[in-house]
């Protein structure tokens, strides 16, 4: 393969005596396949290999295996244990900025030991999880006197750089229970049949900590179909299996819906067409009108205790708003677009208070010792928790209030706690002794949208020593204000759900942050009153004199 390259790259040249140093620039746009990838070919086993070479080719043959169906690697396996092997039970993903170390098992084989950074197991779903692993492998030599692996576990072994090539991320799109909008559950999966293995991930329902607080228009045991998933100008054609029928002209709308959106994470997918067994299904058309609700253009912050607006150039104190001082206002909370709730502060850090407009005074909604800063969902409800949490948290709007049963929150101090747009999740921080946890949990409701109870949670963004804030950047991705163990001092960290985490660039002194959809719209508040924006990769101060900015949720 390199020698043909490097024949071609020769060729190439040859073609071209000189190099212009001189005319006229011209741009080209070359067009890249959608989807595109860059197959690696693995090499099968030399002869006369030391028991240690044979484990490290398998391991390199089976981190490139989904393009052979791992035909190279399983040429490092004894005839008895070759079709036994099932790479598809689980990967183990490691960091490649620390290789693999190999040592001598007690049986005379070999042992790797690994810094595990990741768990993916069989449905796709991947889990941060840092810890030093090992993998035994036993050998055995065959008839040719040639050393092959006898004794392995099922799963894959790869380096993270390798999982980046090997696998992609895909959100499944599920429903809310009132069917208003659609709630990401992400897996990972290989390119090789990516489409249908989407497809079959969406069929098989959410994750079992969402699939309370959701639904999906799917009937019952549907499943995919003879024909798979085929994509062709643009439309992807996905065949189900008869069950599929049962379903009203409403969810079949809604399955295209789910479908499109799903499909969406490969580019070259536009449009998406049903049949069964082959025959074109009538769906209509997708429910598009299904959207998250609309936030504030604006966040808003606290500007010399009033509350005010940073419009892009300039901080702009709300009409009604222009003395809060006695209140002693901070954290504000704003409802989306249309959502019938009031602007909200803490008072003092004990009292929720309503914002005053003008001709309306606060009100005060709820009272309760060091309470978390608020949260807005999209069903109007208010959310705070007092820090020593008895097991529940509290909700209130203009009219009503009541409690949302979290057992699992028992003895717990809450620090902080974001509704999703959607609704249907929550994530939380809490702090156990010294250790904090940042989690995400399902939201109940019941048929009027009032929230009842959390389910049971999963962790998300492992190794955080503090924390500082937390905001919704998009339906996948959480931006945490803090420190892992090895930094300095908090700074954003874009933790995405069922994903990767990434550092951005530090604040000196950051306190607060807020998002809006995308991570181009954090915003970052110092502890000396300087508001940060982003730019470029880094940040622009764009104000001063402020605290606690946020925008709707």
């Amino acid at each position: 393969m390199r020698a043909l390259l490097a024949a071609l790259a020769v060729l190439a040249l040859a073609g071209c005596s000189t190099l212009p140093t001189a005319g006229p620039v011209h741009t080209a746009n070359p067009q890249i396949p959608a989807g595109y990838t860059v197959d690696v070919l693995a090499e099968g086993p030399v002869m006369d290999a030391s028991t240690q070479e044979i484990v490290e080719g398998f391991l390199r043959a089976s981190a490139y295996g989904f393009s052979d169906d791992f035909a190279v690697a399983r040429q490092y396996l004894a005839p008895a244990v070759a079709d036994e092997w099932n790479p598809a039970t689980g990967v183990r993903i490691y960091s490649a900025a620390a290789n693999p170390a190999f040592t001598r098992a007690a049986d005379g084989g070999i042992r790797v030991t690994i810094d595990q950074v990741a768990t993916l197991d069989s449905s796709g779903r991947y889990t941060e999880a840092v810890t030093a692993v090992t993998a035994d492998f036993t050998l055995v030599r065959d008839r040719d006197g040639q050393w092959r692996i006898a004794v392995l576990a099922d799963g894959l072994l790869i380096s993270d750089l390798n999982f980046q090539q090997t696998f992609s991320w895909s959100p499944l799109y599920f429903l809310t229970d009132d069917a208003a909008t659609l709630v990401p559950d992400t897996r990972w999966y290989p390119f090789e049949g990516r489409a249908a293995a989407i497809v079959r991930g969406l069929l098989g329902g959410p994750s079992g900590w969402l699939e309370p607080a959701i639904t999906t228009a799917f009937p019952n045991g549907t499943t995919l179909g003879t024909g798979g998933v085929s994509v062709q100008d643009g439309i992807a054609v996905v065949d189900l299996s008869a069950g599929a029928l049962t379903a009203g002209q409403e969810e079949r709308s809604l399955m295209l819906t789910q479908l499109h959106a799903t499909l969406s994470s490969i580019t070259e997918v536009r449009s998406v067409e049903l049949t069964v067994s082959g025959q074109r299904v009538d769906a209509g058309e997708a429910a598009r009108e299904l959207t998250l609700p609309t936030s504030v253009a604006s966040p808003v912050m606290i500007s010399d205790g009033a509350l005010a607006r940073f419009n892009g150039r300039e901080v702009v104190v709300v009409e009604g708003a222009e003395d809060l001082g006695e209140l002693e206002p901070s954290h504000p909370a704003v409802p989306f677009e249309g959502v019938d709730a009031p602007t909200v502060v803490l008072s003092g850090g004990d009292r929720l208070v309503t914002v005053p407009s003008p001709g309306i005074p606060p009100t005060v909604l709820y009272e309760g010792e060091d309470l978390t800063p608020p949260s807005i969902d999209r069903h109007g409800w208010i959310w705070t928790s007092a820090a020593q949490n008895p097991g529940s948290l509290a909700v209130v709007t203009a009219g009503a209030s009541g409690t949302v049963s979290a057992p699992w929150l028992t003895g717990r101090t809450v620090e902080q706690l974001r509704v999703a747009a959607d609704g249907a999740r929550i994530v939380v921080v809490s702090r156990v002794g010294e250790v904090v946890r940042i989690e995400l949990a399902a939201v109940l409701r019941d048929r009027t949208g009032t929230p009842i109870v959390l389910g049971e949670p999963i962790r998300i963004g492992e190794g955080f020593a503090n924390v500082g804030d937390v905001s919704w950047v998009d339906q996948s991705t959480v931006a945490v204000l803090g420190s892992v163990l090895s930094e300095p001092a908090d700074r954003v960290h874009l933790v995405t759900i069922g994903g990767t985490s990434t550092a951005l660039p530090p604040v000196e002194d950051a306190v607060s942050l807020t998002a809006n959809r995308n991570a181009r719209s954090v915003v970052v508040a110092t502890a000396d009153g300087r508001l940060y924006v982003r730019n470029g990769i880094g940040w622009r101060e764009a104000a001063q004199g402020v605290s606690d900015p946020a925008y709707s949720g």
